[in-house]
């Protein structure tokens, strides 16, 4: 990230004067070189926090390193783009934004999704009403993510990685409550993540039916259904794909099944010449006008979503009904 961040930073000709890492022997400080050949280097972050000659940081830490070094980020006078988790609960992440007052609105957490041009059409759509519910599918690649931080990372994933969709539904429609979610407890390498599939309920009532599960082989998306008739669909969330209607394909002598397939309007894609969302994030941090970009709030309100998710999920009754009769009574 500290390279795609510092991409988007050369490209709008912000000057990165120095990087710090965490030992001279860093493996990622030769391909940022590349990037930033002049840039004076350190190891010493409390150097860097120091460096008068800097006008912004850009905080690109570990996922189990940034909690820690969020106190410092937040307490420097100068402008921050920091990557989350800025903690792992809510009340870690709101004792931190309340430890240091107004001067955490110059801090912009790297949820930058929210730059996507995907997410600024569905919005904006979101906007002029209509919206009847939402689809919200979220899946975690857990071996994947282990390969890249380690098996410590598996509680913390979904504060980590899934924390960008669910901070996308408050971002489009508002507080987000859950409703009734149930929990299931993975197995094998992912034995120490939670899933939960249930409904979440946005603001003015509308209902979310969301699917946040490990390994689950279908992209994440978010699904938008409209009382005009029409579906909004990011997915992945990089494509915004517009469906009116179906069309209904009759069945064949090799295929002896109707089909019926949604009929595409329109179809638009994020600009994918920087890392999605990075650029448009960029520009927004050193202009000083942060747009849609997530606060420090915000990063509070995504954790507090989570944190009631889990909490919702533990409610979950154990006794499943035993038939139709027990079913319609409960």
């Amino acid at each position: 990230m500290a390279r795609s961040h510092a991409m988007a930073a050369a490209a709008l000709g912000a000057e990165i004067t120095a990087v710090c890492t965490a030992s001279d022997s860093s493996p990622n400080r030769g391909a940022f070189c590349k990037i930033a050949p002049h840039a004076r280097h350190m190891t010493d972050g409390e150097e860097l926090l120091a460096d008068t000659e800097l006008e912004g940081i850009v905080a690109c830490l570990p996922w189990d390193v940034m909690p820690q070094w969020a106190v410092r980020l937040v307490q420097t006078p100068k402008p921050v783009l920091m990557e989350k988790p800025i903690g792992f609960s809510s009340d870690e992440a709101r004792a931190l934004v309340a430890s240091v007052g107004k001067t955490a609105t110059n801090k912009l957490v790297g949820y930058n999704r929210r730059f996507y041009e995907t997410v600024v059409h569905l919005r904006e759509r979101v906007k002029k009403g209509g919206l009847k519910a939402v689809h919200a599918v979220i899946s975690e690649s857990v071996a994947n993510q282990i390969e890249r931080h380690g098996k410590d990372i598996v509680p913390a994933l979904v504060v980590f990685s899934s924390a960008h969709t669910l901070d996308l539904l408050q971002h489009l429609f508002g507080p987000v409550k859950p409703v009734a979610l149930a929990p299931h407890t993975e197995k094998g390498r992912a034995a120490l993540f939670v899933s939960f599939n249930g409904l979440l309920v946005a603001a003015g009532g509308i209902p979310i039916t969301v699917s946040l599960n490990a390994d689950d082989p279908i992209s994440v998306s978010v699904r938008c259904l409209f009382d005009d008739g029409k579906a909004w669909e990011l997915s992945p969330l990089e494509t915004l794909t517009i469906y009116e209607d179906f069309d209904v394909q009759p069945p064949t002598p090799g295929h002896n099944i109707r089909q019926y397939v949604p009929r595409s309007k329109a179809r638009h894609e994020v600009d994918a010449s920087f890392k999605p969302g990075c650029y448009a994030q960029m520009a927004a941090f050193l202009s000083g006008d942060f747009g849609p970009g997530a606060t420090m709030d915000d990063a509070v309100a995504v954790l507090d979503l989570i944190d009631s998710m889990a909490a919702t999920a533990k409610s979950w009754p154990q006794d499943a009904p035993r038939d139709n009769n027990e079913i319609l009574e409960k």
